[in-house]
């Protein structure tokens, strides 16, 4: 069976992330001093998790499809199931046993930090200092502030970037070339528009069009890669701009009457604004608010397709051409 895209270009070692400079000689340098008390933190979908992963895999030199040593591994990514009672006795056991591997420590892996509570850090705190010639402690979050200060000053703190769109398009070359895909610029500047700043998204994309077998072309990328199609935004915008308040309530209301949550509209009009050439950038950040706006009453209030109408029709209203 052909291996899965997301599979075959999943990244096993630090140096497949392509990671600036800096950030990678810094991870490499910690592992290399068997030293690797590390907190990562990042906004959320920046491989925070997956360059755990394989710092995990080069300290313990495995091969991509080796098995983790989970009898050398614990992991913490969920206190509200066992409570911190369970973690207080299960962790002091793990940290006074004796690694098997023989020149490497135990590892115990937090994933989350920022979402654990006080005192259950306090208690990770604790066995840092006690069990740390046995132990390396290696957590990844999202929000520092929720960190614990005592917990920051006893690892080396890294921020882990997303990848920018130069870096993003890399990736993508490099798979179309590996792929012998033809895509053309068009197509790709569609793609790097729609994937949202995800690698995971366009690899997941480009396997759409490999597994479709036809001539990739910018209509069936339209057509493809998203699950509304930017066909129906196209025709929001124009009916915004020519002032066509009837016919832009109509393309949303057809979209919730295709099955779509108007949540869901919002969410990828949102996405789709930011790339979108169709207007300008003064305009966007008129529209955002409002956006941000609806969203908010649908988390807080109710959500109802009534507010289709009542969004578009306040943007008609107060943001002029």
């Amino acid at each position: 069976m052909k291996e899965q895209f997301i599979n075959k270009y999943k990244p096993y070692y630090i140096a497949d992330f392509k990671l600036n400079k800096e950030t990678e000689q810094t991870l490499q340098t910690f592992l290399k001093m068997n030293d690797i008390n590390l907190l990562l933190y990042g906004n959320t979908g920046c491989g925070k998790t997956m360059i755990l992963e394989s710092l995990i895999r080069e300290y313990y030199e495995l091969g991509p499809n080796d098995a983790f040593p989970n009898y050398n591994i614990m992991y913490i990514n969920n206190l509200t199931e066992q409570g911190i009672g369970f973690y207080r006795n299960e962790m002091k056991t793990f940290c006074q046993s004796q690694s098997i591997i023989y020149g490497k420590k135990k590892m115990i892996v937090i994933d989350d930090l920022d979402n654990v509570n006080e005192q259950s850090q306090q208690v990770f705190r604790n066995y840092m200092d006690s069990y740390k010639r046995n132990v390396h402690f290696v957590a990844v979050c999202t929000n520092m502030q929720k960190v614990i200060e005592s917990i920051q000053s006893r690892v080396h703190i890294i921020q882990i970037r997303p990848l920018n769109l130069p870096e993003i398009r890399n990736h993508l070359d490099h798979i179309v070339s590996k792929e012998n895909l033809v895509v053309n610029d068009e197509c790709k500047e569609y793609l790097l528009s729609v994937c949202n700043n995800s690698v995971r998204v366009m690899i997941n994309y480009l396997e759409k069009l490999s597994i479709i077998g036809l001539p990739i072309t910018l209509q069936l990328c339209k057509d493809t890669c998203s699950y509304m199609s930017t066909q129906h935004f196209d025709d929001y915008l124009q009916a915004f701009k020519s002032r066509d308040l009837k016919k832009a309530i109509h393309v949303f209301h057809d979209l919730y009457r295709a099955g779509y949550s108007v949540i869901d509209i919002f969410d990828f009009f949102f996405t789709f604004l930011k790339s979108t050439s169709l207007v300008n950038e003064d305009i966007k950040y008129k529209i955002i608010p409002y956006l941000c706006k609806y969203i908010t009453i649908f988390h807080t209030v109710h959500e109802d397709p009534i507010e289709l109408c009542l969004f578009t029709n306040s943007i008609f209203q107060d943001i002029q051409i």
